[in-house]
């Protein structure tokens, strides 16, 4: 018996051990992924697109350290360009085999100054319209471009309203909404709108342009209210109630509240997109892929 017994604990000491090191070996053969978000948990495209990301990278086969900017609500040059610094260190200590990141801070102030040309790849999403405004390196960046679909609305809208010319674009006045204008007054001429941008800091300024905006466009298009400081949703509701006098369209799925008409993206399709390039990456690692447009919807 006591034979008997000392062969069953060998046994099960060996096969203990076999099982620890195939786990380790499991551990080790992870592919390790940084993920850098432009914005904060709670933004509503940041949400989707995070879990888009995640859902699809599996926890046995990839390790996922996801960080956040926050440059939403802190935009000021100062801030990102500390953050995007701070960043910087974390991805080089942890040492990735891949870089993902999403939204125009995080390529303009992280990958466009310090991933060029790198061994390690970089794949982006959720940047807005064109990257023809970054310098990057096609040798290890590839990404997908989100297209509204901000033309279609209008053009909709126009089908019931063919008088329509003047249109107020009211949005936070952030990196992004900067570098856009002149994309949207490109994308407006087209469609034979005549445009003029607000572009506020707080709540009390958008109430202003606002109430402004009602007394002269045919049209306002709502674009996001993020950044905007000190953002009240009942108060919003309330005060739209009461100075609304033509129609607000948007191309955001969280500001249909305000809204009476919306043509909205999804969000969270960039972020299974990111994860299955990340994967062809590592399948294919000489595979040369073309940036991507976003689906219009």
């Amino acid at each position: 018996m006591r034979s008997g017994k000392f062969v069953s604990t060998r046994f099960i000491s060996v096969a203990l051990l076999t099982f620890f090191q195939s786990c380790h070996e499991k551990e080790v053969s992870k592919r390790k992924i940084v993920y850098v978000n432009s914005y904060h948990r709670g933004h509503p495209p940041s949400d989707q697109i995070t879990a888009g990301l995640i859902e699809n990278l599996p926890a046995d086969s990839f390790e996922v350290i996801a960080h956040f900017m926050d440059t939403k609500r802190n935009p000021s040059p100062e801030y990102i360009e500390n953050r995007a610094a701070a960043l910087l260190d974390s991805i080089k200590d942890a040492k990735p085999d891949l870089l993902v990141v999403s939204d125009d801070n995080a390529v303009k102030y992280l990958v466009e100054p310090h991933f060029q040309d790198i061994d390690m790849p970089v794949v982006f999403c959720g940047v807005n319209w064109s990257a023809e405004q970054y310098d990057l390196s096609r040798s290890n960046t590839t990404g997908i471009l989100e297209l509204l679909p901000v033309a279609e609305s209008l053009l909709t809208m126009k089908s019931h309203e063919p008088a329509m010319r003047k249109l107020l674009v009211l949005n936070e006045n952030t990196t992004t909404s900067r570098n856009i204008k002149q994309l949207l007054y490109t994308l407006f001429d087209r469609v034979g709108i005549s445009a003029t941008h607000e572009l506020v800091d707080d709540f009390t300024g958008w109430k202003a342009a606002f109430k402004e905006g009602n007394r002269s466009p045919d049209i306002i298009y709502l674009q996001t209210n993020a950044a905007i400081k000190n953002w009240d949703h009942n108060e919003a509701l309330k005060f739209i109630d009461q100075h609304i006098q033509v129609p607000l369209i948007t191309c955001e799925d969280f500001m249909m509240p305000y809204s009476v008409f919306g043509m909205t993206q999804v969000s969270w399709e960039q972020g299974p997109w990111a994860a299955e390039t990340a994967k062809k990456t590592f399948r294919e690692p000489n595979l040369q892929i073309s940036l991507s447009p976003g689906t219009r919807l």
